[in-house]
């Protein structure tokens, strides 16, 4: 789809904005597509009608949220795959959005819902992850055995969910999962520390596996829906 670089910023736009804003409507014109080489900085300030500099902070810019990466001596291209090295753009829209505890909870319970559904209407993907999940729920087992540290526990536990996520068939849903969970880390290493019993995590997975296994979506549901309660609770308790 042919692209129309547009070749000055408009009022009150800083340059810098305005060449992220250039690259961004290219992507969605699909005139820049992930794998693509983006224009040389040259280039780009005399589509843009702005100064190297103003291009070369733009491109930082873009680097820091994950969006393409430059190669020294080769150019700069879109980015293909997400790295979790990079800023996240919705952690941070989240944060600043500041949800209270039971708007977070309904969010995590709609979303896995969905998860569940989709695993369940589509003939072979339970079948496909139960492996990847019972070997998760092992390892959380023995991580319990040996008295591992929270934040071990919450990343087994970020990657059950995940295992679950991109698993289900959707990448949009996968990807707002990923990133929501990704903001739920902190959270979650709180509430972690806060557990007497801490075999609740493992009690919830292995009731998901139990509803996976038996295409139970009833099941499934309860099992998300225990878990975010546990978790709410343990919040609203002891509030941050």
């Amino acid at each position: 789809m042919a692209y129309t670089w547009q070749s000055r910023p408009q009022a009150g736009q800083s340059a810098p904005d305005y060449v992220i804003s250039q690259i961004r409507e290219a992507l969605l014109s699909s005139a820049l597509k992930p794998g693509d080489r983006v224009p040389s900085e040259l280039e780009l300030s005399e589509l843009c009608g702005v100064s190297r500099g103003s291009v070369r902070q733009a491109m930082k810019s873009l680097e820091t949220l994950g969006v393409l990466s430059i190669r020294p001596g080769d150019g700069t291209y879109i980015n293909t795959t997400l790295s979790q090295k990079t800023f996240n753009p919705l952690a941070f829209t989240l944060l600043i959005a500041n949800p209270s505890i039971q708007e977070m909870a309904d969010a995590r319970y709609a979303l896995e819902r969905d998860i569940f559904e989709l695993i369940l209407s589509k003939d072979g993907l339970a079948e496909q992850i139960l492996p990847q999940l019972k070997d998760n729920l092992a390892y959380h087992k023995q991580l319990l055995s040996d008295k591992a540290p929270a934040e071990s526990l919450v990343e087994n536990d970020l990657l059950f969910h995940r295992i679950l996520s991109h698993g289900c068939g959707n990448t949009l849903l996968q990807i707002v999962y990923d990133y929501i969970m990704d903001f739920f880390r902190h959270y979650l290493i709180y509430t972690t520390h806060q557990q007497a019993d801490r075999d609740l995590t493992a009690d919830a997975h292995a009731l998901i596996i139990e509803a996976l296994e038996t295409k139970s979506y009833a099941m499934a549901k309860q099992a998300a829906k225990d878990t975010v309660q546990i978790w709410s609770d343990l919040m609203n308790r002891n509030e941050l």
